[in-house]
């Protein structure tokens, strides 16, 4: 996780929408089979996300936005998708 912040919270009865948005990729060393992503996971209550709300022209959190989280995943690569590599190649 490279950042986060719980911008405000959540109670029962709330639904919780989520977008994300690739910010960064990378290769990793000795993998030809996965490589790295960096994601921005956005969290909103009661508010679908096909706008993508983040902020206001202040720059504050809107008050719907419950989480903004930066951090980085692995992901299969298009070619190990393609060759149906299961595992680890080398």
């Amino acid at each position: 996780i490279n950042a986060g912040t719980h911008a405000n919270p959540a109670l029962a009865g709330d639904t919780v929408f989520a977008w994300s948005e690739v910010l960064d990729k990378a290769p990793l060393a000795e993998r030809d089979d996965c490589g790295a992503l960096r994601l921005r996971l956005v969290a909103t209550k009661n508010r679908p996300c096909h706008d993508y709300p983040l902020r206001d022209t202040d720059g504050r959190y809107l008050p719907d936005v419950l989480l903004d989280l930066d951090y980085w995943g692995l992901m299969p690569t298009r070619a190990a998708l393609s060759a149906g590599s299961g595992g680890r190649s080398g």
